[in-house]
């Protein structure tokens, strides 16, 4: 019988590009909040404000958690919203786990739960050190997918900056700069000798989900920072995007007192056999994505 996977969320930019994948291989139960979006073949589509108790009749094998409202300001909402969108559905979706007796639940965190990093080398017992308020209801989220853990099998992966095709635009930064280039802007860049992985793509959170789906994880909770593989020099990086887009931009190094920092993945190998994509195969993936997606918008 094939293994069922329930994905909260999605509608998002992460979750409807989990959907549309893991249906190939999977029996997947889409719910978002706005109702069906374009998933594919996927035909269990649920439209839930998540916030509100779950009464579905469905029991999935797999739980995927990657509803949220993201940054944070008093132009996108109150504080209330957020506690709603980021605390109160996924306290639903565990009740609900819990109810169904689910075998996985994978709750999709970020390392903006850190706040203010100042260690060079991120990993996954980094110091919690004044995280903004959305970075403080992830947190949260975390806790409360731990507490739950007891009896449900349970893991949290952490992302850094997420890209891939049909990305928000200015979110994250590696977009802007693409944007940029392409208009052959100038480019103001921070700490150009550091090393840069702090980033995922989709392709990669689809194949490291995938392969969790399909194994047996002794712990009951587990967290896991997910980005690239092989950190590569910022300078080197952009300059390869440049050439990419045959952009003519200005490159123009700034100084900082901020800490540059990059992600250890050592986790990924060691415990869960997991190797992700290099910081270079992500960027170039994204690149030419980003020049195909230019070009077809040209045409039209």
């Amino acid at each position: 019988m094939m293994t069922s996977i329930l994905i909260a969320g999605s509608g998002g930019f992460v979750g409807s590009f989990l959907a549309k994948q893991l249906s190939e291989e999977f029996d997947v139960i889409a719910i978002s909040r706005d109702g069906p979006v374009d998933l594919g073949q996927i035909n269990n589509t649920i439209k839930h404000d998540l916030s509100q108790p779950w009464k579905f009749t469905e029991c999935p094998d797999i739980v995927i958690y990657l509803a949220a409202q993201h940054g944070f300001s008093r132009r996108q909402g109150t504080i209330e919203n957020f506690l709603k969108s980021n605390i109160n559905g996924l306290y639903n979706s565990l009740t609900f786990a819990n109810s169904a007796k689910v075998k996985l639940f994978i709750y999709l965190s970020t390392i903006s739960v850190l706040g203010e990093i100042k260690d060079k080398i991120v990993t996954e017992t980094t110091p919690i050190n004044d995280p903004d308020f959305y970075g403080t209801t992830k947190f949260l989220g975390e806790k409360l997918v731990q507490n739950f853990s007891e009896t449900i099998p349970s893991l949290t992966i952490r992302l850094p900056g997420v890209i891939g095709p049909n990305l928000p635009a200015g979110r994250p930064w590696l977009h802007t700069i693409a944007k940029s280039l392409q208009l052959n802007l100038e480019v103001k860049y921070y700490n150009p000798g550091s090393l840069f992985n702090n980033v995922c793509d989709v392709w990669t959170i689809h194949d490291f989900v995938k392969h969790v789906c399909t194994q047996n994880h002794p712990k009951k909770y587990n967290l896991v920072n997910l980005a690239a593989s092989e950190p590569i020099r910022l300078k080197l990086m952009i300059e390869l995007m440049r050439d990419q887009l045959q952009s003519t931009s200005l490159l123009t190094p700034q100084k900082t007192d901020n800490c540059s920092f990059t992600i250890d993945t050592t986790i990924l190998l060691k415990e869960f056999n997991f190797l992700p994509a290099t910081t270079l195969n992500m960027v170039t993936r994204f690149m030419k994505n980003f020049i195909c997606t230019a070009d077809s918008q040209q045409q039209n």
